[in-house]
């Protein structure tokens, strides 16, 4: 089998999806922007889970609706909805996180350009005894809601969806841990924009396509020991262009805890007689998030773990300007972690198009940093 032409066959495949302006044809699209909005209800609905996760591009409509201190994806996902090029979407999918989610949820619906308008309210006091009922009960509901549009979810197509998810995030922590031996030898852009294509995708697709690396990387390894290692944390999804100064500047990322990765693999959903009490199981307890309260120490204690596993020199803290949730966890964070000796940088981006260059200074010095003598 010829790996190198598998490999090139898949990574146009991956960028034709990345670059595509139109959604697929195989199903209607909902979108959705958080990972706390259980993909698998969608899919077994009939619809594809199309994950808005900011764009480039020139705000010009935007500003008439929101204050200037809201993060690029809540104003660039609303300047595309203004502009129409989200109206080959069936619907959207809110959730309870942000103040400024919270806001443009209302916003977008009074657009009106969208048939489907959906909150889903997570509860954010996790240790709450009345959480976890709380949580399935909306779950409950959001199933409700989608068989009124689509016709009923049936267990068996509940059960499939949840096990074609399971699979995908079995492949995914595959490929994180070849990364983290540095048994991968992929380009560290490539790997960003494959786990973005992810949540655009038809995931039948997205699956054998992870099948196929993942059989052709295994064979043809060959390790490199001069990469620094180091671990991303942050508010923001996979960006090839951070990807790719990180390696530039002579490190791979091993390991990652931003919204769009391996914060999302902990858990799988439980493969139970009961579907919609394996979905309960896994997002109510999958993953740590600023805007959901489980103690003071959670995720202090997540990350420092994570981070000591993945045996990173370093973590770059990547994170959306505005994001209050997340900017009021950096600084213990940050201590924490510096605490053990674990250097970090803090990387606050505005708009992921400009100051690269800057950023590439700064990744650059922060690399050569942890470099050995």
């Amino acid at each position: 089998m010829d790996h190198e032409n598998d490999l090139a066959k898949i990574r146009e495949e991956i960028e034709a999806v990345i670059s595509s302006r139109s959604l697929p044809k195989e199903r209607r699209a909902i979108g959705f922007f958080c990972p706390y909005v259980p993909e698998e209800l969608l899919h077994a609905a009939g619809y594809l889970p199309f994950r808005l996760m900011g764009t480039p591009i020139e705000m010009s409509r935007v500003q008439a609706h929101l204050p200037s201190n809201c993060c690029h994806l809540v104003k660039s996902s609303l300047e595309s909805l203004l502009r129409g090029e989200l109206d080959s979407l069936e619907g959207v999918v809110f959730t309870h996180t942000c103040d400024s989610m919270q806001g443009l949820s209302d916003i977008w619906a009074h657009q009106g350009r969208l048939s489907i308008h959906f909150n889903l309210m997570i509860p954010s006091n996790l240790n709450s005894e009345h959480s976890r009922p709380y949580l399935k009960a909306e779950i409950k509901r959001f199933q409700n809601f989608l068989e009124s549009r689509s016709g009923r979810i049936t267990p068996e197509s509940l059960k499939a969806s949840i096990q074609l998810f399971n699979r995908i995030r079995e492949r995914m922590r595959n490929l994180y841990t070849l990364r983290q031996k540095k048994d991968l030898q992929l380009p560290e852009g490539f790997f960003a924009r494959l786990i973005r294509a992810g949540y655009l995708m038809d995931r039948s697709r997205y699956l054998d396509l992870l099948n196929q690396l993942l059989d052709g990387v295994t064979r043809r390894s060959e390790r490199d020991e001069n990469l620094i290692p180091v671990y991303l944390s942050g508010n923001m999804v996979h960006s090839d262009s951070y990807f790719s100064l990180i390696e530039e500047a002579g490190a791979t990322v091993v390991r990652d805890d931003l919204c769009s990765g391996a914060r999302t693999l902990r858990l799988m959903v439980p493969e139970n007689p009961d579907p919609l009490e394996a979905l309960t199981q896994r997002y109510f307890t999958s993953f740590f998030c600023p805007t959901k309260h489980t103690g003071h120490r959670a995720h202090i204690e997540t990350l420092l773990e994570d981070v000591e596993q993945s045996g990173a020199r370093g973590v770059i803290f990547l994170l959306y300007k505005y994001c209050e949730a997340h900017y009021f966890d950096y600084p213990d964070l940050k201590a924490a972690l510096e605490s053990k000796g674990i250097p970090t940088l803090l990387l606050d981006v505005e708009d992921p198009d400009h100051s690269l260059g800057q950023l590439k200074i700064r990744i650059q010095a922060f690399v050569e940093m942890l470099h050995p003598f």
